[in-house]
């Protein structure tokens, strides 16, 4: 798990850094240690992820003053809609997926690490978890501190990652 950890370091994401929508990419790494972000990285079917992407969006407030960033990872499909989707005009996605709090998955190895996040869960939770989904909670300091299957109870989450962090200070 230490070598995932150390890979998933390396991974590229596009993010938020203004009002109007700029991005910029940046390391999972370089977020950890220098922004001290943590990151919940949802894994699953569209509609898990729509869900979960609902589901944060009632508690955007605390993803910005608790340092949260969720990553969406859509399966089931084409690996291509998981990186950064043009934007402008009438293909702007939902509300919730354009929050200054969800990162985009962008660049190499992302669908090698997520396919290893699933068959982990699959082989300790059966199939089940390619429908319902799973979620892998990471802290700022590069440590992942949960898995989870299913609804994701994003309270308890933002907590558990606040609570860390204070315990480690």
């Amino acid at each position: 798990m230490k070598d995932r950890e150390q890979k998933l370091s390396e991974l590229s994401l596009n993010i938020q850094i203004s009002e109007d929508g700029t991005l910029t990419m940046a390391t999972v790494g370089t977020l950890q240690k220098g922004a001290k972000q943590h990151m919940i990285i949802v894994i699953g079917p569209r509609k898990v992820i729509r869900d979960a992407l609902v589901g944060a969006n009632l508690m955007k407030n605390q993803f910005s003053m608790s340092n949260v960033l969720v990553v969406p990872y859509e399966t089931g499909g084409e690996e291509s809609k998981n990186l950064e989707r043009p934007s402008g005009g009438f293909g702007d996605g939902p509300g919730y997926e354009n929050q200054p709090y969800v990162a985009r998955v962008t660049g190499e190895g992302w669908t090698e690490y997520m396919k290893a996040e699933m068959d982990d869960a699959v082989a300790q939770n059966g199939e089940k978890c390619r429908k319902e989904g799973i979620a892998v909670v990471l802290s700022n300091t590069g440590k992942v501190v949960r898995r989870g299957v299913g609804k994701i109870p994003w309270r308890i989450m933002i907590e558990d990652l606040t609570g860390k962090e204070e315990e480690e200070n």
